[in-house]
């Protein structure tokens, strides 16, 4: 499996998400960073990994779910530890739900380099909501 999600157009656009795998309580999400993602210092930007880990956080909740496409994910709340930093390349970001109800979850992340060295990790909190798309009769 390899689908881009379409999120918001900006990502789509300057920093395409692909979901590798989907289901059995793991989402497992990849983007390229390049050299359109760095800072001044020449490491991708932490607001990039940052939104990066919150698609991993808020797609993950539901990654148990029977049916995923009829969820989505709203991040309530979220932290990040940056661990290491990254350069330009493929990473993947990890996610799995860690506890919660049936509508709010706890949600753990990591952001892996190629080498699968962990780049930072995020805990949220995430409700979970019915997809617009895929509601009854809409």
């Amino acid at each position: 499996m390899r689908e881009e999600i379409k999120g918001a157009p900006i990502l789509s656009e300057h920093m395409p998400i692909y979901v590798l795998q989907r289901g059995g309580g793991r989402l497992v999400l990849e983007t390229t960073f390049t050299g359109d993602h760095l800072n001044q210092g020449g490491i991708v930007h932490g607001g990039l990994i940052a939104a990066l880990l919150d698609t991993g956080v808020a797609g993950g909740s539901y990654a148990d779910a029977e049916e995923p496409r009829k969820w989505y994910g709203v991040t309530v709340s979220m932290t990040v530890n940056f661990l290491r930093s990254v350069g330009p390349g493929k990473v993947t970001c990890e996610s799995r739900p860690s506890g919660g109800g049936n509508r709010t979850r706890h949600v753990e992340a990591s952001l892996l380099d190629a080498e699968r060295a962990v780049v930072a990790t995020a805990t949220g909190v995430v409700k979970i909501v019915e997809h617009p798309g895929q509601r009854e009769g809409g």
